[in-house]
């Protein structure tokens, strides 16, 4: 993915030789803010990526009108209690039983529904950001996160104890 604003060749390749040079120049705090910024600059990338993907894609027959893949979320369950397969937006994951039990218990477990939104995101921040991170989801309000509230209540209930 080459970010829009980057010159071809001699150019680019030029402005990667100067900050390989900077970088001897630059103590850790500096190079720890650099990262961030790149990483900030590849996100913005391919969320600009992304949105011009579901444009095309939410012209796509197979799904229902106005939802696109950005937006659904689907839990498959293995047979015997094995993995549980997380899709949610474009990102497949793998998520033990424990960790779904616990999605399960925050999205019932909160007196509203948008403190349930809060809860499940700052869960997943703690303990499975790579979710958050390949789904692309920056915030509890992101249509990802209420799908998969959704998601989970369709799919399980809360067990009596």
């Amino acid at each position: 993915m080459k970010p829009k604003n980057v010159p071809a060749g001699s150019t680019r390749a030029r402005w990667e030789k100067e900050l390989r040079a900077s970088i001897a120049q630059i103590d850790e705090k500096g190079l720890r803010f650099l990262l961030r910024q790149a990483q900030a600059l590849i996100h913005n990338a391919r969320v600009e990526q992304m949105q011009t993907s579901s444009e095309e894609a939410a012209d796509e027959p197979s799904r229902p009108a106005g939802e696109s893949a950005r937006e659904t979320v689907s839990i498959e369950k293995a047979a015997g209690g094995g993995p549980i397969f997380l899709t949610i937006g474009r990102a497949r994951k793998v998520m033990a039983p424990e960790e779904m039990k616990r999605l399960v218990r925050v999205c019932y477990a909160a007196e509203t529904r948008s403190e349930a939104l809060r809860q499940l995101f700052t869960v997943l921040v703690r303990e499975r950001r790579d979710i958050l991170t390949d789904a692309m989801i920056g915030g509890p309000d992101n249509p990802l996160i209420l799908a998969l509230f959704n998601a989970v209540r369709e799919t399980y209930r809360l067990e009596d104890r």
